[in-house]
């Protein structure tokens, strides 16, 4: 090759160079073996400057296809890989209640149902020792269905049913006290009032609960 081809060349390369100077970044290496880096063309050793290596580019012809579509580069695609986790939160919040959870708040809402008016028509009575006795026959039964339910509520992490739970341990508890309690004639009054108010208090906490667990029941 002549001086002047060899001139011309250089001159031709050197445009390259000056044209892309502001979006490429060259890369070699030196005769020991270090590795360069640099967007000036003109600071890359004659020697290397016929086969430049371009590292990569800032230029916006080289703009990634990602960035041009939805403005995502490579650090959105991480955020696109986490979604999927946080999709799962989201369908399981809409999901809502377990078919186990489910028929667990479907119990405990029937039970107060039937709890809520149990003992009303033995309100009416008289205060007596056979009025207190009806009440124990009437509260065993009691005793032993919020046993069952508390077994099945408790198996679940839900505030509602835990709710049911915090409600039934003490009442199982009176009511076990209560059915140990043997009236007398002087006492007997005042001992089926006491429990009369007890059953009352209870039965307004259960009305309370049985709002809370229908609407968890519809909206969950």
């Amino acid at each position: 090759m002549s001086a002047r081809q060899t001139i011309s060349v250089l001159v031709f390369f050197a445009l390259l160079w000056i044209v892309d100077a502001d979006a490429a970044i060259y890369k070699w290496k030196d005769e020991n073996g270090k590795t360069h880096f640099t967007d000036d063309p003109t600071k890359v050793p004659e020697a290397f400057r016929k086969n430049p290596f371009v590292k990569g580019s800032t230029s916006r012809k080289e703009t990634p296809k990602s960035k041009e579509k939805g403005g995502q580069g490579e650090g959105d695609e991480t955020s696109e890989k986490k979604d999927p986790v946080e999709n799962e939160a989201k369908e399981g919040e809409e999901e809502g209640l377990t078919e186990a959870q489910r028929s667990a708040v479907v119990a405990a809402i029937n039970f107060l149902r039937a709890d809520i008016p149990r003992y009303e028509k033995l309100y009416t009575y008289p205060p007596s020792r056979s009025k207190f006795r009806m009440i124990k026959q009437t509260m065993a039964s009691a005793t032993a269905e919020k046993q069952g339910l508390l077994g099945q509520v408790s198996q679940h992490d839900v505030p509602e049913l835990k709710a049911i739970a915090g409600f039934l341990e003490p009442s199982i508890a009176a009511d076990e006290k209560s059915q140990k309690v043997m009236p007398t004639t002087i006492t007997s009054t005042r001992q089926t009032q006491t429990l009369i108010s007890r059953l009352k208090g209870e039965a307004e906490t259960e009305k309370l609960l049985l709002e809370k667990l229908t609407t968890a029941l519809g909206t969950k």
